[in-house]
């Protein structure tokens, strides 16, 4: 037994190799666990906690005057870095991080990230009036906890051994913490973290990997100016958490059958009776859906708050409002950020040179009010240095050419100011001036916003714009949309008499259903279309009515120039002259035809256009009559020159006539979800039609 013994420690030290062999047993094997199990929301029982509520025998007037001196030293330990140290007046809220590498940045360096608060959406308009859909973003004193070298990362996590020498090479590991937290709320392995380097307890905790030229030390405060406008970001987080939620909802499932079933119409239906009957691995099914990590990439930073910590994203990021999230660099070939603030913002050395922006044409943003714009974006702009009668300054969009202010008697326009690349219209007043009532102006309003501006001055200067820029105008903001709402201002009925003909204002029946001059404009932008008609019809010189040619054997048709495919809609029709054997009114797409020959509905003659021919009172598609209409035992034939009103319900599609305010029946329903055009045919020489357009019905 002992030379057995001995024989075996000697094989032990000659091949430790073949001893190991000897001793694994032959049935075992190794598995690589593939599937994971079913994921929760309740963290792991060895995940050591971080919230405790601690009670402590204070008195209720000590905890007062706890919660007084935390309050004021936060006052006193006020940062230094401001949005606009030489006119703001409020607190900053970064203070100067502390001194760093003085290493350059290169296409391979990765920065440190921050964390965010996702505040909510709000759009924001550029300066052709293209509207952005934003996401605010709040970066709540962010704080560098910790810096972990690659080696001590490998040693001490199991996520390091595959992330600390990845395949981009050596990484640290930087954890930042953000939100000032109560410390008798968080348990005393949490506060160690904090206290052993003298640092605020923080609510929540990331950490980020970069390279070693952007090592960032541990007690550098983070500023929001650590990105810049202009580039792009990614943004982690998780999704919405909406709980356990069905097939239909979490998958977009169509459900069962809506009739001939059982309380199953939201079920999945069978899940693997066929085949090998078993449910496979992936098989979607209801369960938890939702609070996910997920990354939206590329997001542009169009606006920058350095005072309130808070940057203006286009595009969503994932979560709920107040979830927080993890904010970094975007390295995507095309939209990879070019030489940013590295390794992070200093006040001392990237301030200074970052308010210089507006001297640089190519640069992508600009300084002003103590905020970050991207150069496409409109600004509240504000005229201000008010010093003499010719020193107020007022600053409007940048295709606003010419600006005509009315005072009193007397118009002078100045166009010979122009403040880099915005501009300024500079008025001067001529004749009989007040200087004292002036003075008195100027010291109560030094600076007025532009979006403030009172509504008189407002109008002076909308009517000299086009429609065009008028509906930009109108997405500014609401002040201006609310001044732009009166229908019979100065710069409506100057529009009007612009672009409507004489004619037709003069004409005391045709625009008799459109009292203001808002409807009237409208209502000529819904008039018959001369390029969209057969050859055999002109419009006359009004714009709202139509003349047929007399030509034999042939059907012509006309359309209007807007389609319609939501809301609801109103046009009259008038027919003056005879009807002929072929009347027809009603609507029609794009593709339907404007001629044919002989005399026969072109409205209705195919699965693109619905008719009522006026002559025998039948409603016309695809080529067949429907039924009588309007739905009464011997309807009245039409008479000359009686106005019928049709109605476009795109919200229920469907189609009803209205004539001397008394409602004729649906006329057409289950219309197909297109644009759709106001249209007729005739047959009848000489016969004119007109057509005004009323909005919403007010009738029926």
């Amino acid at each position: 037994m002992l030379y057995l013994v001995e024989r075996f420690s000697q094989l032990w030290c000659a091949d430790k190799q073949i001893t190991a062999r000897l001793l694994c047993s032959a049935h075992a094997e190794y598995y690589t666990q593939k599937r994971m199990r079913r994921r929760t929301l309740t963290p792991p029982s060895w995940v050591p906690k971080k919230e405790e509520n601690i009670i402590e025998p204070i008195e209720p007037s000590t905890r007062v005057l706890l919660h007084q001196f935390i309050k004021l030293q936060r006052r006193v330990d006020t940062p230094v870095i401001r949005a606009n140290p030489y006119m703001s007046l409020k607190a900053p809220l970064c203070e100067i991080p502390e001194e760093t590498s003085s290493s350059e940045w290169t296409p391979e360096s990765n920065r440190v990230g921050m964390l965010a608060r996702k505040i909510g959406m709000f759009p924001q308009w550029g300066v052709d009036g293209t509207r952005f859909l934003c996401t605010l973003l709040e970066f709540p004193k962010n704080l560098v906890i910790s810096a972990v070298d690659p080696e001590t990362y490998y040693r001490i996590s199991m996520v390091g051994r595959r992330k600390a020498y990845g395949r981009y090479g050596a990484r640290w590991r930087i954890t930042v913490g953000a939100v000032d937290g109560d410390p008798t709320k968080f348990t005393a392995r949490y506060r160690a973290t904090f206290e052993r380097h003298g640092f605020p307890v923080k609510k929540h905790l990331a950490s980020f990997l970069v390279t070693e030229d952007a090592v960032v030390k541990p007690g550098t405060e983070l500023h929001v100016c650590h990105f810049k406008v202009g580039q792009y970001i990614t943004a982690t987080g998780h999704t919405i958490d909406w709980g356990f939620q069905g097939g239909m909802h979490r998958w977009g499932f169509k459900g069962m059958p809506a009739r001939g079933t059982t309380k199953s119409h939201r079920r999945i239906g069978a899940i693997g009776s066929k085949g090998d009957a078993r449910v496979r691995p992936g098989k979607r099914m209801p369960g938890h859906m939702g609070y996910e990590w997920r990354s939206i990439p590329g997001l542009e930073v169009l606006r920058i708050n350095p005072e309130k910590q808070v940057m203006y994203v286009n595009g969503s990021v994932p979560g709920e409002t107040g979830e927080m999230l993890l904010i970094k660099d975007c390295y995507h070939d095309k939209k990879k950020v070019q030489y940013p603030h590295f390794p992070t913002f200093s006040y001392e050395k990237d301030f200074e040179a970052e308010t210089k922006c507006n001297d640089d044409d190519d640069s992508p943003f600009i300084y002003e009010d103590g905020e970050f714009f991207a150069r496409r974006l409109f600004r509240s702009l504000a005229f201000t240095d008010v010093k003499d009668l010719c020193g107020l300054r007022i600053y409007i969009f940048h295709f606003l050419l010419k600006v005509c202010i009315k005072s009193g008697d007397s118009i002078l326009i100045s166009l010979n100011h122009v403040v880099k690349g915005d501009v300024a219209c500079q008025v001067s007043h001529v004749g009989d001036h007040h200087p004292r009532s002036f003075t008195c102006f100027t010291r109560r309003l030094l600076a007025v916003s532009a979006a403030r501006l009172p509504h008189v001055l407002l109008l002076a200067v909308f009517e000299y714009l086009n429609l065009k820029d008028l509906s930009q105008c109108m997405r500014v903001c609401k002040h201006w949309w609310t001044v732009l709402q009166y229908p019979d201002s100065s710069v409506w009925k100057r529009l009007a008499r612009i672009i409507i003909p004489d004619e037709a204002l003069n004409d005391p029946c045709l625009l008799s259903e459109t009292p203001s001059f808002k409807d009237k404009l409208r209502a000529f932008c819904y008039a018959w279309n001369a390029n969209d008609s057969s050859k055999n019809n002109y419009l006359r010189s009004n714009g709202f009515t139509v003349h047929r040619n007399p030509v034999a054997q042939s059907t012509d048709s006309i359309r209007g120039k807007i389609g319609v495919n939501s809301g609801i809609h109103a046009w009259e029709f008038m027919w003056e002259g005879p009807l002929g054997t072929v009347a027809c009114i009603g609507l029609a797409t794009k593709h339907a035809a404007l001629h044919c020959q002989g005399y026969v509905a072109l409205l209705g003659s195919d699965d693109q256009s619905w008719g009522w021919n006026l002559v025998d009172n039948q409603l016309l598609h695809n080529g067949t009559q429907i039924c009588p209409y309007p739905h009464i035992n011997n309807p009245p034939k039409y008479q000359m020159g009686e106005r019928i009103r049709m109605i476009v319900d795109c919200e229920q599609h469907s189609m009803y006539f209205e004539k001397g305010s008394e409602f004729l029946g649906i006329a057409f329903s289950r219309l197909p979800p297109v644009k759709v055009f106001p249209a007729m045919c005739a047959v009848y020489g000489n016969t004119e039609v007109s057509m005004v357009y009323i909005g919403p019905p007010l009738l029926g």
